[in-house]
């Protein structure tokens, strides 16, 4: 027994001896120049390409660097290449059928992937490389349990992705300057998710898209995928992007956009996909400058598109949005339709051109009905001409009613103050009937600039009073409410269009129809 228990002994500390020496070996440089030469040898004999490392780090139990590394395509071009990927792996938990990696680190990392038309990718001989006519078939019907795999920490540093798809004409150039994000929460058989921060500076994306039914086919698919996955529990906290630039350029359809993103940083409260419900405590966006380009054949594809972009999920979607507090400053914004000629006069629509964008505002609400929230200021320009100097306002629109208390809105020449609230038994209704819109209307010391007017309705420059006196200022205090087709109106006092003056209290009854409605008016002055 004594003799047993010796060699059993002995047995057990020369194995751990034997695998205590490789894990120093492993440690030392030569070994571990050793063992990359040959790793070399072997993947460039397996890809018939050019396989280039300069050093492997191996820390048992965990550890694996790879430094100054190469990797060929079969059109000799640069497949992958990189100064820096390091992993830090639980190794002896691949044995327990679990992938767990604590961190991934890369830096000065380039790729570049290729697919052609015979839709063969150019880093698809590395996949070949190891697929034998001897490789086992996989089983329908094998119970074995599937690996389970977690990440926590992600930091890339100087990332450069290129793609170009000869299929479908996309071409892609990426440059991320830095990423990084902790995740506390990794379960993909719960499908639960929790991500606290998520970090991008210096992003550059320029996408050239020939084919966009490809794209449409791709996105309504996505949406399909996340509608029909409920249980996915996605908690974000805070998301912080600063230095982003991305252009858009389609060909075909000659639609450009680009983004010059200063700075953006979302904190949220919740996101629940089965609820269809985001919840944003904050944001803050910043020194930001976009614009939009629509060709002259934008309109064709676009009706295109939308005869095949429909999915189950935009059908049944019913999206809200909760912010708590919004804070942008600015921003800067250029929207331009060549489908559509430039007005001469008051603001176009269509080719528009907005700078010196700021809002502060709470409590924002949206759904497919409904939007809401205080605005506790908002200034911007138009090229046009029109400048809002302040807006300050609770507002509100829903199924059946509509409003803008405490209203204060100032340009150089106009000032509306107070309320105005309407009512409705449904937007269709009046759509059909206008007569049974209900209105509640305060303007006190308020006044109208024509200037103001003709910007936004530049058609109305050849009518009275506009044609005749476009510079003119109303000033206003009025009170009205009740039905269209039953108008109250216990003030109404209106000067500021040559020496007329108006001061008149009364009822309208019959409108919208002007020639059937009856006017009983008290006309104090006139």
């Amino acid at each position: 027994m004594k003799l047993s228990l010796k060699v059993i002994a002995w047995i057990v500390g020369s194995i751990l001896a034997i695998f205590l020496l490789i894990v120093i070996l492993i440690q030392v440089p030569p070994v571990q120049n050793f063992l990359k030469n040959k790793v070399m040898v072997y993947l460039e004999a397996k890809f018939k390409t050019s396989v280039k490392i300069d050093r492997v780090e191996i820390g048992l139990p965990k550890k694996i660097v790879l430094r100054g590394f190469y990797f060929e395509s079969q059109e000799k071009d640069t497949l992958l290449a990189g100064d820096k990927i390091a992993i830090d792996i639980s190794l002896f938990k691949i044995l327990d059928n679990q992938i767990e990696i604590n961190s991934i680190d890369m830096e000065g990392i380039v790729t570049n992937i290729k697919r052609n038309q015979d839709s063969v990718f150019n880093f698809d001989y590395m996949i070949n490389a190891f697929v034998t006519e001897q490789a086992k078939p996989v089983s329908q019907t094998d119970t074995s349990a599937a690996m389970k795999f977690s990440i926590n920490k992600i930091n890339l540093d100087k990332i450069r992705v290129r793609f170009d798809d000869a299929i479908t004409k996309n071409k892609v150039n990426v440059y991320i300057n830095h990423f990084d994000t902790n995740i506390e929460k990794f379960d993909l058989d719960k499908m639960d998710f929790k991500i606290p921060i998520i970090t991008l500076n210096g992003l550059n994306l320029k996408l050239e898209q020939g084919i966009v039914e490809e794209l449409a086919k791709n996105a309504v698919a996505v949406a399909d995928s996340a509608s029909s996955s409920p249980a996915l529990k996605l908690d974000i906290g805070k998301v912080d992007l600063s230095k982003i630039s991305i252009g858009y350029d389609n060909k075909d359809s000659r639609l450009n956009t680009e983004l010059n993103l200063g700075k953006l940083i979302v904190n949220f409260n919740s996101i629940d996909l089965k609820k269809q419900l985001i919840d944003i405590k904050s944001v803050d966006f910043s020194d930001t400058k976009g614009n939009l380009v629509l060709g002259k054949e934008e309109k064709k594809i676009a009706q295109k598109v939308s005869a095949t972009n429909t999915s189950s999920a935009s059908e049944t979607a019913n999206w809200k949005v909760k912010l708590n507090h919004a804070d942008f400053k600015n921003i800067a914004f250029a929207f331009d339709d060549n489908n559509v000629l430039k007005q001469k006069k008051g603001i176009d629509y269509m080719h528009l051109n907005m700078k010196d964008i700021n809002l502060n505002a709470d409590q924002f609400y949206y759904s497919l009905d409904t939007i809401s929230g205080n605005i506790n200021s908002f200034t911007a320009k138009e090229k046009s001409g029109l400048f809002v100097q302040e807006l300050r306002t609770n507002f509100y629109y829903g199924p059946k009613g509509a409003f803008l208390k405490n209203l204060y809105l100032k340009t150089p020449q106009t000032l509306l103050k107070n309320e105005v609230i309407v009512k409705y038994p449904s937007i269709a209704s009046i759509t059909k009937n206008l007569s049974k819109l209900y209105i509640d209307a305060t303007l006190q010391g308020s006044k109208l600039s024509f200037k103001d007017v003709l910007l936004l309705a530049p058609q109305l420059s050849a009518t009275e009073p506009f044609s005749t006196m476009p510079n003119a200022v109303l000033n206003i205090n009025s009170k009205v409410l009740g039905t269209i087709d039953n108008l109250r109106i216990p003030q109404l006092q209106i000067s500021g269009i040559g020496n007329t003056r108006i001061a008149a209290s009364g009822t309208i009854k019959g409108l919208p129809n002007v020639e059937k409605a009856y006017f009983d008016l008290n006309i104090k002055e006139q």
